[in-house]
């Protein structure tokens, strides 16, 4: 009975060895175990890319010098603000100067709410209506100004 009795122990020990051999990776085999901090799912790793300048293209217009039909009368404006005096009636043309605020201009033309200025040293250019004080009687009478 006792050669009985050390088989049944052996056999219980060996099935007790093999059953934890088994179960090794028992901890992979559980659910994870919560914590008080949440985990945020990885995103997947972007290489850093050093943004470069792209350049579009530029169209450059060469636009005539303006004609405008003279008259006898000199319109006068103020400029309201320290404002540019461009070469065309846009702010994509070109800055020619910087007018100072309270310079009085004489307007020689008007299109599309830009007006043909000449400066008291003689310099002409284009003034947006917004930075120019015009009466409106004058600025009923400003000739328009011909590409």
């Amino acid at each position: 009975m006792n050669r009985r009795l050390a088989a049944w122990w052996w056999c219980i020990w060996l099935s007790g060895a093999l059953l934890l051999t088994a179960c090794v990776d028992l901890a992979a085999a559980l659910p994870p175990t919560p914590s008080p901090f949440p985990t945020l799912a990885r995103l997947p790793t972007v290489t850093p890319v050093t943004p470069q300048p792209t350049r579009s293209p530029v169209t450059i217009v060469l636009v005539p010098p303006s004609t405008v039909t003279p008259t006898a009368e000199r319109f006068v404006g103020r400029v309201n603000v320290e404002a540019n005096l461009r070469g065309g009636p846009g702010t994509s043309f070109r800055i020619i100067t910087v007018v100072p605020a309270n310079t009085e201009v004489l307007l020689e033309g008007q299109r599309a709410n830009w007006y043909v200025v000449r400066l008291p040293d003689g310099q002409t250019g284009w003034m947006s209506a917004a930075v120019l004080e015009v009466a409106p009687d004058i600025a009923a009478r400003v000739p328009v100004a011909t590409p």
